[in-house]
């Protein structure tokens, strides 16, 4: 199944106060960092950010971004971010649940395909490594994943494309193809 998601608006507060200038997203857009997720298949996302934070590492030596895999919640990866208007956008590609049968990821990744088959807009969240000052990113190093959550940090990031088979078409306003 492939999805189509806004994620960040270029210019716009978060519910946190951070914005994104869109000199920076075409930046990172443009980087060797960009290219080697998106190549790697390792922008990966999964149900809420709770895999990503330290407060709960079990493990003094674990990073947080490794919390995913040990508690097996990869529900999707991203294949391609790109800007349209005000907003990056990311294509997601969320796995056949069955590649995991027996594990936490089966269970996530149905309870993910059940809510957007019907037809529900699943709030997203970006995981950003960046540079900031006054609360403006001045560098985006890394988008390390896109996870799905009930409480996103931007207004409106949130799924609002989905094909449970075919390839996805998109086009902006002015039907210029922007992504096939």
């Amino acid at each position: 199944m492939e999805v189509i998601a806004r994620v960040i608006p270029i210019g716009i507060k978060a519910s946190d106060g951070s914005i994104f200038p869109r000199k920076v997203v075409v930046e990172y857009l443009e980087s060797d960092a960009y290219r080697s997720r998106m190549a790697s298949r390792t922008c990966l996302g999964g149900v809420t950010h709770g895999n990503r934070d330290d407060k709960i590492n079990k493990y003094e030596i674990v990073p947080a971004v490794d919390h995913m895999l040990l508690n097996q919640n990869i529900t999707h990866y991203v294949s391609k971010m790109w800007i349209d208007g005000d907003w990056l956008y990311a294509h997601l590609h969320i796995f056949p649940p069955d590649i995991f049968e027996g594990t936490p990821n089966a269970q996530w990744i149905r309870l993910i395909r059940a809510l957007l088959a019907q037809n529900i807009e699943i709030p997203v969240s970006a995981v950003v490594i960046g540079q900031w000052q006054n609360n403006v990113c001045t560098q985006i190093k890394d988008i390390i994943g896109v996870d799905f959550t009930l409480d996103p940090g931007f207004e409106g990031a949130r799924v609002i494309l989905q094909n449970h088979g075919a390839k996805i078409n998109t086009f902006s306003k002015k039907n210029k193809r922007i992504y096939l």
